[in-house]
């Protein structure tokens, strides 16, 4: 199994949340992580199951990947609103702790295959 599907298939429903959460930060560029860590982080997004977010209503995919076909300020203005409000629920210190805990878990599952 690819490792980033296997890591995202264990997520649960909040790390999930917190994917998506990081892929909209990637996708409007407010994200501070370099290019090989903004890559490892969308491929874990695309790996994701469908699933009932907590947080996120059910057009959230497509403004992702509208706004990575087709970035505009438009775009940017509706992710920004989304990511906040995601962010004010998940707190920074949940966010860096469940970005630690995928590049473990994405360490581990690349020495398993």
């Amino acid at each position: 199994m690819n490792p980033f599907v296997e890591v995202a298939t264990k997520l649960d429903t909040f790390g999930r949340d917190c994917a998506i959460t990081v892929a909209l930060k990637i996708s409007d560029d407010s994200c501070k992580m370099d290019e090989e860590q903004r890559a490892v982080f969308i491929s874990l997004y695309d790996a994701l199951p469908v699933y009932d977010s907590a947080i996120f209503g059910d057009g959230i995919h497509d403004l992702i990947l509208e706004t990575r076909n087709t970035p505009n300020a438009s775009l940017y203005a509706r992710i920004k609103k989304e990511r906040e409000m995601a962010m004010d629920i998940i707190t920074q210190e949940r966010m860096k702790a469940f970005k630690s805990s995928v590049r473990t878990s994405l360490l581990i599952a690349q020495h398993k295959h």
